[in-house]
């Protein structure tokens, strides 16, 4: 596959040398980001790491697979190194990366028997915005939480006001607060109110 944009595959290599190998496709300028997810088999599947990576430039994914070929303590070559690649949008490879359980039920999936251990996640690049991001889309496509917040916006709800009537728990703070800062913003660009909820009567070119 000839490609510029992010595209995914599964690695069966140790954490240490899977890293190695990834922070030096970053400093040959073949990739700008990588993000890989540790699932530690808890059936008959190799562990194994779901991974991201971002293209800094156009290549052939066929002409890589050696770079991740690893040797065994014996010396061996594993049989199996890399799997087969695909395009692969950020949103839904992190939130299946992490096995987030409302995505997999929205997208109908069952788990895997593995243990998602994120002590051995490897991220190279800044990612920050990337998983706010991903939590938003969890709470556009989702969750049902995304149609009450969009409602309380459009009647002129606080970020606070928002808190108290979700009842939000703390460790969801944030993502309620990026989904509403997105909210206001697309309301505002696509219909007649402003951040505020009035009406603006754009159409009409009036304020």
């Amino acid at each position: 596959m000839v490609t510029s944009s992010s595209f995914g595959f599964i690695s069966y290599n140790s954490h240490d040398y899977l890293k190695h190998v990834l922070e030096l496709f970053v400093s040959d300028g073949i990739f700008s980001r990588c993000a890989c997810w540790f699932h530690e088999s808890l059936g008959t599947e190799k562990n194994h790491f779901h991974c991201w990576v971002e293209p800094a430039r156009q290549l052939d994914t066929s002409k890589i697979g050696d770079r991740f070929v690893e040797l065994t303590e014996e010396g061996d070559k594993q049989s199996i190194a890399i799997r087969p690649k695909c395009k692969s949008d950020w949103n839904n490879a992190y939130l299946y990366g992490i096995h987030d359980n409302s995505y997999l039920k929205y997208k109908g999936l069952r788990r895997e028997l593995v243990n998602i251990k994120s002590d051995n996640h490897i991220y190279i690049g800044d990612f920050k915005e990337d998983i706010q991001q991903a939590e938003y889309f969890k709470f556009k496509t989702c969750l049902s939480p995304y149609e009450r917040i969009m409602h309380l916006v459009v009647s002129g709800a606080t970020l606070q006001d928002v808190y108290i009537e979700l009842r939000t728990p703390f460790a969801q703070l944030r993502s309620v607060a990026y989904a509403y800062k997105n909210i206001r913003r697309e309301i505002y660009e696509r219909s007649d109110f402003d951040l505020l909820g009035n009406s603006t009567n754009k159409k009409n070119g009036s304020s």
